[in-house]
């Protein structure tokens, strides 16, 4: 049996319902909804409802339980009262159900009730300077915030960051400097190690967690360059500590080992001459076997099952360690 698609309106925005068959197969790609304008930044909430960005239109799309989408959530503005983003791109869901969101037109870290749509810049400036565009983002075990701030970097110009804020004071700290574009970001399970996707050196690369939530050296964890053109971009961890990284430029996602082995590829389907590729993943469901890859090169959200469930990130609604 095909899916069934019911069209109910809103107002100004549009409910998809979508009625699924049932579950995708292990490894196989199961596309759940279309026409997206430049997906990115899937966050799952725990409770069966995932949001990602459609970042050229300045949306903020919610698939919830029993496949209920809305294109249009949430809408940005540059007007505060209206909305309190501008233009999202990666989101991430902290463990009282908040979202925290990269702003690229606030330049900032916005947090976001989920319930009341209302929300406050959670952090915009390190030192007096403003942050030049967030991209993506991730909690350390105490709640800590560490983003990525790649805007005007590149392999002629490495000045891309990577910042924390202090959970308790708010503090922003400069914690990585000289990348040529510091994309997606994620810890391994026992937080002794931040991977970063540097996109325009077409490579993961992992820093040592201080105790004191500084970074230590960088070094290569992975050399993507035989996987086609640049650029790495979104990243996962599954409970077998195997990084999960979604490539943008070899339209695919790349399953690397800890040693940084690069044992699978999953091709994600694209338009013919289209050259954007999947920007980001996120395990999701109660098992977190169910992997969400949001991809603008078919201008879709795709979904697959693993036999490995996801890591459940630090501070999420899924963490159960305890830690606030």
């Amino acid at each position: 049996m095909e899916n069934a698609l019911f069209v109910v309106c809103l107002g100004a925005a549009i409910c998809l319902l979508t009625v699924s068959p049932g579950a995708a197969e292990p490894g196989s790609l199961q596309k759940v909804c279309g026409d997206l304008k430049f997906p990115e930044g899937p966050a799952w909430d725990g409770k069966g409802t995932l949001y990602f960005s459609n970042c050229s239109v300045d949306t903020i799309s919610r698939l919830g339980p029993d496949g209920a989408f809305m294109f249009e959530w949430m809408k940005g503005s540059d007007a505060p009262e209206k909305s309190p983003f501008r233009k999202t791109n990666g989101i991430t869901v902290h463990r009282d159900g908040s979202l925290f969101i990269c702003d690229y037109g606030l330049n900032a870290i916005v947090r976001v009730d989920p319930q009341t749509k209302k929300g406050e810049v959670y952090a915009d400036r390190c030192d007096g300077e403003p942050f030049k565009g967030p991209n993506d983002l991730a909690f350390d075990p105490a709640g800590n915030l560490y983003f990525t701030d790649p805007v005007g970097s590149g392999r002629d110009n490495p000045v891309g960051c990577v910042y924390r804020v202090d959970a308790a004071t708010r503090k922003v700290t400069r914690v990585a400097t000289g990348m040529a574009f510091p994309n997606g970001l994620a810890f391994t399970a026992d937080a002794r190690y931040l991977y970063v996707c540097e996109s325009h050196q077409n490579r993961v690369v992992r820093f040592p967690v201080n105790r004191d939530g500084s970074l230590g050296k960088m070094e290569l964890f992975a050399d993507l360059s035989p996987n086609g053109p640049g650029e790495p971009d979104g990243m996962a961890v599954d409970a077998s500590g195997r990084l999960w990284v979604t490539h943008f430029g070899a339209h695919s996602v790349l399953v690397i080992e800890p040693d940084g082995r690069i044992v699978q590829r999953i091709e994600v389907p694209h338009t013919e001459g289209n050259g954007y590729g999947p920007t980001n993943i996120e395990f999701a469901g109660p098992d977190l076997k169910t992997v969400y890859i949001t991809d603008p090169g078919s201008a879709a959200l795709f979904r697959m099952r693993s036999e490995v469930p996801g890591l459940p990130l630090f501070c999420s609604p899924m963490d159960r360690r305890g830690t606030q």
